[in-house]
Order: C-alpha cells, then sequence, then structure tokens
C-alpha cells in the first residue's frame, strides 16, 4: 500500500470514528410478551423512577412511554425519551377500569417491574401467565439485572424470617445481609445496581462503623453525577470538601453553650416575683436575722412575717435560710 493510500485509509477511519462519536446511538428498546388475562388493559407503561428515594412514587408526570400489546402479547417501546446515563425504569401494566397511574407494591396483585437501563439499551422480556404479572420473568440483554433482582431478594430475607421474638437473632441476620449487599455493591459492574445494594442496607448508621467503606466508595465513584448518585453523595460528610467536622464541632460547642445558659438562667432565683416587703425581708434573712427579729424590725406581726418568709420560700424554689443565704440580691 503506497502512503497517498495508507493517508486515505487513517483519515477514513478517524472521520468514521468522529462520526460515531459526534452523534447519539440510535434509541434502544424494551421488547418481549407478556401473558395477561382478560382482567387487564391490552397496554403497557414505562415510566423514570428519578431517584432511589422514590422507588415506590408514582404519578401520571413520569410515564415516559406506552404501548399497545398484539394479540399474542407482544410488545415494543423505544427508549428515544430515556437517558443516556444509566437510569431506573419501571414497566407496569394495570387492570381494566384503572387510571394508568394505578401502582400495587407488593402481595399477588403487583403490577411492576423495576428494569435499569439507558437509551441505547436492547432489553428483551418474557413473563409466564399468572399472578404477579412479573413474578416468573425472563429478562434478556441486561446480565446486571440478575444482581438487581438478588439484591431485591436479599434485602427481603431479614423480614421473611420468624425470629420467635429474638431480637439478637433479628439483628445479626442484618447484619450479615448488610454486609453482602456491601460486597455486592463493591463488585457490581453496573453503577446503578451497585448504589440500588447500598439503599437496601441502613447506609448511615453503618456509615458510623465503617466509614472507610464509604469513603472508598465514594472515591471510586467521584465521576458518578446524576439523579441517584448526587443525593447519596450528599448524605455524607466526607463526600465534600467542605469542613463539616468543624462545622459540627462549632455547633455541638455552639449547643452546649446555650443548654447552659439556659440552665443558669432556669436556676437563677426570680428575684423580680419578690414584693419590696419580700426583698426587705429576704436582704434581713440573708443578714442572720430571726424572725421575731425580722417583725420588730418591720413592725409587723409574727405571723405575717412567718408569711412573708414561706411566700420568699415558694417564689424562689429553696427550702431553708442556708439556701437563702447563697442567693444575690444583686
Amino acid at each position: 500500500m503506497s502512503k497517498v493510500l495508507r493517508i486515505r485509509f487513517v483519515l477514513v477511519i478517524l472521520l468514521w470514528s468522529w462520526q460515531h462519536d459526534a452523534f447519539p446511538k440510535d434509541p434502544g428498546k424494551i421488547s418481549g410478551t407478556l401473558l395477561l388475562d382478560d382482567t387487564w388493559e391490552r397496554k403497557v407503561f414505562l415510566s423514570l423512577v428519578e431517584s432511589f428515594e422514590k422507588e415506590f412514587t408514582f404519578s401520571n408526570s413520569f410515564i415516559l412511554a406506552t404501548t399497545e400489546l398484539d394479540s399474542l402479547g407482544n410488545f415494543e417501546i423505544p427508549l428515544e425519551n430515556v437517558s443516556t446515563d444509566w437510569s431506573m425504569l419501571r414497566l407496569h401494566v394495570v387492570k381494566k377500569g384503572f387510571a394508568p397511574k394505578y401502582l400495587v407494591i407488593g402481595s399477588n396483585e403487583e403490577n411492576y417491574v423495576l428494569i435499569i437501563a439507558k437509551r441505547d439499551s436492547e432489553i428483551r422480556l418474557f413473563n409466564t401467565e399468572g399472578m404477579p404479572v412479573f413474578e416468573n420473568k425472563v429478562i434478556e440483554g441486561a446480565p446486571y439485572m440478575e444482581t438487581f433482582d438478588y439484591i431485591s431478594r436479599l434485602a427481603e430475607y431479614p423480614n421473611a424470617i420468624d425470629y420467635e421474638s429474638s431480637l439478637v437473632e433479628k439483628e445479626f441476620i442484618e447484619d450479615v445481609v448488610a454486609e453482602k449487599l456491601k460486597a455486592v455493591a463493591d463488585t457490581s459492574s453496573n453503577p446503578l445496581v451497585s448504589l440500588y445494594a447500598l439503599y437496601k442496607t441502613d447506609f448511615l448508621s453503618d456509615y458510623q462503623k465503617d466509614p472507610d467503606f464509604y469513603k472508598a466508595y465514594l472515591a471510586k465513584m467521584k465521576n458518578e453525577s446524576d439523579s441517584y448518585f448526587d443525593p447519596f453523595r450528599r448524605q455524607f460528610p466526607i463526600s465534600n470538601s467542605f469542613p463539616w467536622i468543624l462545622v459540627l464541632t462549632i455547633t455541638l460547642v455552639g449547643t452546649l453553650f446555650l443548654v447552659g445558659l439556659y440552665i443558669s438562667h432556669k436556676r437563677k432565683p426570680k428575684l423580680g416575683k419578690l414584693s419590696v416587703q419580700e426583698r426587705r425581708i429576704l436582704d434581713l434573712l440573708q443578714q442572720g436575722m430571726s424572725n421575731q427579729e425580722i417583725s420588730d424590725a418591720c413592725n409587723i406581726e409574727l405571723s405575717t412575717t412567718k408569711s412573708h418568709v414561706g411566700s420568699i420560700y415558694s417564689k424562689l424554689k429553696i427550702k431553708s435560710r442556708k439556701q437563702a443565704l447563697d442567693i444575690k440580691i444583686k
């Protein structure tokens, strides 16, 4: 091959590569066959689950596409409205007479399946007739969905056991399951499936016990930025350069200071509640005078003095002359 031909060949390859990188790929699709009895509408709805916090939230505005089932149950939904990044999608059907947003979570009537996909995914889904509709399903073209389904089954395992009122056993099983889910998160090749595994744990509580795992995980996923990873990342102080430790320390010190002021204020005698005569009698009490001496000094009856002393004790929440000596009048 001559030098000129080689140059032309290289230019053709570069141009071909540039075209494929510069223009988005054609949208993929989710297709397959759903076997439904006559109680179901012959439609399939595809909707977006914006974040894992909204896994069980649904409205008509989330619906991305709708398609009809043919007489054999075949369907095809283009993914042209789906992001080029990984997203969680929901495929669902509804009973006849129900609105499209009708969603059943759990039980034999559950009518949806979650799928991780992106715009160019090519996924095939099949079910077997029965209830729930998607219980016995087969998904092709998305091998990571096997891990996704494993995560769901594993997360439900602690709730399926009869612990016979043994909280220790329940906590042990939950800890074991959490460690397995963390292992899945650490090894899954699909970033969204990986994150989903952590969302099935009590990760904020676990962070207190194993912060190194989450530091390493967030470092590994530092380039992932979307509506799934961003809310997760914001929940950890280690995820930002902002000095959260300093802020927490200042907040704690400030809180303790305010609590101290509150306690001090609460304990401080409220002298403003005393009458002019009671304040004078308190001053005489602090000078060590007896009730009779106070009566003589104030030119009042002894019974009146005793009544004033009782009122002083009550208003200042004290029980003896010794406590009265500790009170600062000024």
